[in-house]
């Protein structure tokens, strides 16, 4: 009857286990589905990004174009007046400082966008190292729980029906002691008598 109830106990706690690793199970799938959709995100911005950065191409190849045409211009300026050459070279110092502003702005923006992204994995690493310990602390609970259960029921369960099974005995032995009216012979040793010799 002992060896039932200690199969019971290991048949529960083998299913508590059981269940354990599916909530794990079920763990790791949030969190790949959680990272696939940062994945998606980060794709996302990438695509807004690009077009960005294509359309400044061509904007960066007609300011080139404007500076090498205002180049040319300044030549046929100095050839004709030293003037006309101060002037023309105010307008080109103006428009190269907006191509460098232009060339800042676009700079601060990829930047930007670069710390957003690095920003974003670092919260999801953050996120996914914190699901993990408190996964590790709930399968660490689960194992304490089945470890005290297991103690509870050996001492609740198991003790009470020795108890039962000794006083039945004891009873047992007593009834035959009471009816039976025969006296067994001296001289022949019986198996119950010889556990207290």
């Amino acid at each position: 009857m002992e060896q039932n109830t200690f199969n019971l106990v290991v048949a529960i706690a083998a299913i508590v286990v059981a269940f354990s690793f599916i909530v794990q199970a079920c763990m790791f799938a949030f969190t790949y589905r959680t990272l696939q959709k940062l994945s998606s995100t980060v794709a996302a911005v990438q695509a807004k990004a690009e077009p960005v950065i294509d359309k400044m191409g061509p904007v960066i190849d007609q300011i080139q174009g404007t500076i090498v045409t205002v180049k040319g211009a300044v030549d046929k300026v100095t050839v004709q007046a030293m003037d006309a050459f101060e002037k023309v070279t105010v307008e080109t110092r103006a428009v190269a400082a907006a191509i460098s502003v232009t060339s800042q702005e676009i700079s601060g923006l990829a930047l930007h966008q670069a710390t957003q992204i690095s920003d974003t994995m670092d919260q999801a690493t953050t996120a996914l190292a914190r699901q993990v310990a408190e996964l590790d602390q709930l399968v660490t609970r689960t194992q304490r729980r089945i470890e005290g259960t297991t103690i509870e029921v050996q001492e609740t369960v198991l003790e009470p029906i020795r108890e039962v099974s000794a006083l039945l005995s004891g009873l047992k032995r007593m009834l035959e002691v009471l009816f039976h009216r025969g006296r067994k012979p001296i001289d022949q040793a019986y198996q119950d008598e010889e556990l207290f010799i």
